[in-house]
């Protein structure tokens, strides 16, 4: 970004308490340990910790001026703009800078495959023009405004990720973003704690739906139908469902995944099919690559430069990523990011493929956590999935108390299940299961808090 105080003082419709108002900042930090030299630090006041109180170390670090809350002392040249609430004025900024984009703006919603799309959209067209994409998973209320205000004014597209777990939240980003076209990827159980239902996710998740232009395309994914229905209820709004349905104006078939990547093929409205290749692992990648071929091909980018993206996208950390011992024969599915019910059966699904009867299939599932009152049905539904699938599993540990429900519903099915009750008991099994040498693939999949990123670092160490 480039604004002056008096832009950022007026744009969040706070009060410059001292310093120059014509002083410009180019970056906004919200921790004081990484401060960028001449940055503005906003202080957020959290459940844990009180930003404001890290003021006088983001000054120290090289911070030149503040957003606060309330009073602060810092030196007299020190721009301190007093606003009501930090991260509603972070929103203000996001939207005050993209005014200024010139950019065709791709907004990305869903429950499931968010940052895998985003990545995968911004690898396509990348091959096409300037493109900046949202780091990492910087999809959140405060994340998401300074993924936008670090958005380069020369860019041609910008693809960002907006997030939601409460209703009302992604309409937020939605109105700073103002996208240009949308992609949700999938309406499934997350955040249930607060969203309630899948329905309640369906209604959260189309938010973003509610500020396109009318002549927006909208990419809804179909793996939850009513996902679909609920996009289509919004008037003048141009909808095309992607996924593997027969009615689906966008139908992904054929889908082959190896150790190097997954193939599928991709059948357009007109009734023409292509096939695609991109290396990330699983069905889920099928889906990115289907969102962003899609997208780029109905806003004129060429197959050739679509393929040129899809082979330069990468997974992004802890998403499905295939880890191959240097001397072992070993292979670790580290997709521990996160889990609810869908992603975590399509990673079971995925492993068995790469397992392929030729190496032992060890999976490692952990608990799925903010499913609120759905907590206990959705493990029994990941239980019954793997005992669905038992031919194909060798052993099933399940790591935390949740996931107790899992090992006993699999057991009930014929699988080889056993029970750990945090990540580091988890990693002592699997240690002493793969002392015998034999080959095996082994997968790591659970919410963040679980803690399996542990027993990947473990077994395949950096």
């Amino acid at each position: 970004m480039d604004l002056s105080a008096s832009e950022i003082t007026e744009a969040c419709g706070g009060r410059l308490l001292s310093g120059d108002p014509e002083r410009r900042f180019h970056e906004v930090a919200i921790d004081s340990r990484r401060v960028p030299r001449d940055s503005l630090f906003a202080a957020i006041p959290g459940a844990r910790v009180d930003g404001h109180e890290f003021l006088p170390r983001a000054l120290e670090s090289g911070a030149a001026g503040a957003l606060v809350m309330r009073d602060v002392p810092a030196p007299p040249d020190t721009v301190v703009i007093r606003i009501d609430d930090t991260t509603e004025a972070l929103q203000a900024l996001g939207s005050l800078w993209r005014d200024r984009l010139r950019a065709t703006v791709i907004g990305v919603a869903g429950s499931n495959g968010k940052t895998t799309t985003k990545e995968t959209l911004g690898a396509v067209f990348g091959q096409a023009g300037r493109t900046w994409a949202t780091p990492g998973n910087a999809n959140s209320q405060v994340g998401a405004p300074l993924a936008l205000l670090d958005t380069p004014l020369d860019t041609d597209f910008a693809i960002l990720e907006l997030g939601t777990s409460a209703p009302g939240e992604l309409d937020r980003l939605a109105r700073m973003a103002r996208p240009h076209h949308a992609v949700v990827t999938a309406a499934f159980a997350e955040h249930l704690e607060w969203l309630g239902s899948v329905a309640g996710v369906i209604e959260a998740e189309t938010e973003i739906l509610d500020v396109l232009g009318p002549e927006a395309l909208a990419l809804v994914g179909s793996a939850e139908p009513a996902l679909v229905t609920a996009a289509r209820t919004r008037a003048g709004l141009r909808v095309e469902s992607v996924g593997s349905r027969g009615d689906d104006a966008w139908r992904i078939s054929e889908i082959h995944t190896t150790r190097t990547g997954t193939d599928f093929r991709l059948r357009s409205p007109s009734g023409g099919e292509h096939p695609w290749r991109l290396p990330l692992l699983g069905e889920p990648a099928a889906w990115a690559g289907a969102f962003a071929a899609a997208l780029a091909s109905e806003l004129g980018i060429t197959p050739t430069q679509i393929q040129a993206g899809l082979d330069r996208v990468r997974p992004a950390a802890h998403r499905l990523v295939a880890l191959q011992h240097e001397s072992k024969p070993l292979l670790v599915l580290d997709d521990c990011y996160n889990s609810n019910p869908a992603s975590c059966i399509a990673a079971v699904d995925t492993a068995a493929a790469l397992a392929d009867g030729s190496t032992r299939l060890v999976l490692v599932v952990g608990d799925m956590l903010e499913l609120g009152d759905a907590t206990h049905a959705a493990h029994e539904e990941v239980g019954m999935a793997i005992g669905q699938r038992k031919s194909n599993v060798d052993v099933l540990i399940a790591v935390g108390p949740e996931s107790k429900r899992i090992a006993e519903v699999a057991a009930r099915h014929g699988v080889d299940a056993v029970h750990a009750t945090d990540a580091d008991e988890a990693t002592r099994l699997v240690e002493e299961m793969l002392s015998d040498g034999r080959p095996s693939t082994v997968l790591a999949k659970a919410s963040r808090g679980i803690g399996l990123d542990r027993m990947v670092d473990a077994l395949i160490p950096s």
